[in-house]
């Protein structure tokens, strides 16, 4: 039952999120770019409640605050090194596009291996409870909804062909399901590794919220646009609020 959970959320995460986020480029590019802020700003609040109030607090309870936070800071440096390496980068603005147009194959790659890192939390999260699971797997499609929008926007604008790029970035999405659930067999095995794996998640889900995509937020700050967009971001909050509450 636990891993139909898991398998469930894994693919909601990546097949759902990318098929989700074709039918964004349905949308006129006018009420596309209206709503996409909106679930950035969405996401930004279930990924800092996840990371803050879901994932270290339950670390904290297996390892020592110094383990947990330690490994937290290798992971906001390791996903720092991999962003500059894999030019891993959640654009959710067609601004952005320009800067990126001829790196279409090494965004691919970097989704891989971010989505392989989202297989990984989704397992880690179930095998501590289903509550936590399920919040952390809302998580995984609410910020990966807005950043599938943003890679089909690139790999358009690279030339790419609506079937071709739906085509590769499905098979990059992919890469979730083998890893969950083989993150399920080998953490069932070694449980004292699932805090380290809980720590580098919310590592994960710190660094996107905080250096990706909130800075986008600040940019589109304006009047009643940025009071919704803190509406949403309490939305997303409270969302994670009352399924963590769950957990018994």
């Amino acid at each position: 039952m636990l891993l139909a959970w898991i398998l469930l959320f894994s693919i909601l995460g990546s097949v759902g999120a990318i098929l989700t986020a074709a039918l964004f480029l349905l949308l006129r590019e006018p009420t596309r770019k209206l709503l996409v802020p909106y679930l950035v700003a969405y996401a930004t609040g279930t990924l800092l409640t996840a990371a803050l109030l879901g994932l270290i607090p339950h670390a904290l309870k297996q390892i020592s605050p110094q383990q947990t936070l330690g490994t937290v800071l290798i992971g906001i440096i390791l996903f720092f090194i991999l962003e500059k390496v894999l030019i891993w980068r959640h654009c959710h603005d067609s601004e952005c596009i320009e800067h990126h147009h001829t790196t279409a194959p090494l965004i691919l790659i970097g989704d891989a291996f971010h989505n392989s890192t989202d297989g990984l939390v989704i397992a880690a999260s179930f095998l501590v409870s289903v509550p936590l699971g399920i919040a952390i797997g809302i998580s995984v499609i609410a910020h990966e909804i807005p950043q599938e929008v943003g890679d089909f926007a690139i790999l358009l604008h690279s030339g790419y062909s609506r079937s071709k790029a739906l085509f590769w970035n499905t098979l990059s999405g992919l890469t979730t399901i083998p890893v969950a659930i083989v993150s399920y067999y080998a953490l069932a095995e070694v449980k004292m590794a699932i805090p380290y794996v809980m720590a580098i998640s919310a590592a994960s889900f710190l660094y996107i919220a905080l250096v990706d995509i909130s800075p986008e937020l600040h940019r589109r700050f304006k009047g009643e646009s940025g009071i919704i967009q803190v509406l949403l971001m309490i939305t997303g909050i409270t969302t994670m609020l009352l399924i963590i509450q769950m957990h018994p």
